[in-house]
């Protein structure tokens, strides 16, 4: 790191509760890498802590339970579930949200909402910033969101250019995929965007790899035109505005 330039690649949304201890430890020693895990539900939850124990440098940590939870388990086991994770080990409340391709009835979109709002009160109450899913829910979403004064990170954003334009004019950050979704004037906001790989979803049917967030800069570079450098200054200085603390934490 010279002159103020940060060379890496931080992927801000990916699961990685069933990779492989050793492999993470090896390929964040070898690569500058940065990645923030978020768990879904409270299995995949314990497997992160198991991970987490391993201390492994830049590698942190989302609390939340996905929306489909609702759908597997009362919503009162859901609460139980999310009052036994330890929050202290998270940046940030997530993977949570609303999708409503799951939920097949008005009774269930209630319950995503009810988990949903259980969760933002509980980001609110640990100020911590929240890692949103919002797949075919997006104006609920938006609208239940406004009434919080939180951090947000909209992961893989999906609504439409209106409702990107007020996720952008409420200092909402984004989280780009491969160069999806495609913003319109991205360089004039690129202080509200982040990269990631979703992993292990596959891209274009291949099988993912950690080390994909280098491929999904890449892509974003070359079709918006970014030098690669500016991108990754970008990129870190706003991961350090989302969590002011962190800077110190990190392998430098």
């Amino acid at each position: 790191m010279n002159n103020n330039n940060y060379n890496y690649y931080i992927d801000l949304h990916c699961h990685y509760e069933d990779v492989s201890k050793d492999y993470l430890k090896r390929v964040f020693s070898e690569n500058s890498l940065i990645s923030l895990t978020a768990s879904t539900d409270f299995n995949s939850y314990l497997k992160l802590e198991d991970i987490r124990n391993e201390n492994i440098p830049n590698l942190f940590f989302a609390y939340g339970l996905y929306p489909e939870q609702v759908s597997i388990k009362s919503i009162n086991e859901c609460f139980e579930d999310l009052n036994k994770m330890n929050y202290s080990n998270a940046l940030a409340i997530g993977e949570i949200g609303l999708d409503y391709k799951l939920a097949k009835t008005t009774e269930q979109k209630s319950l995503q909402k009810q988990l949903f709002e259980k969760q933002l009160f509980l980001a609110e109450s640990l100020n911590k910033p929240v890692i949103i899913h919002s797949r075919y829910a997006t104006k609920d979403v938006l609208d239940i969101l406004s009434s919080w004064k939180l951090k947000v990170v909209l992961h893989w954003f999906s609504g439409s250019l209106e409702e990107l334009s007020y996720a952008l004019d409420r200092n909402y950050f984004l989280t780009i995929r491969y160069n999806r979704p495609n913003i319109p004037d991205i360089k004039n906001h690129l202080f509200q965007l982040f990269i990631e790989t979703d992993y292990p979803v596959p891209y274009n049917g291949l099988t993912p790899d950690v080390l994909d967030i280098k491929e999904s800069y890449n892509v974003f570079c070359k079709q918006n035109n970014i030098n690669l450098q500016e991108l990754q200054n970008q990129v870190f200085t706003n991961f350090c505005n989302l969590f002011p603390k962190v800077k110190n934490r990190l392998r430098l």
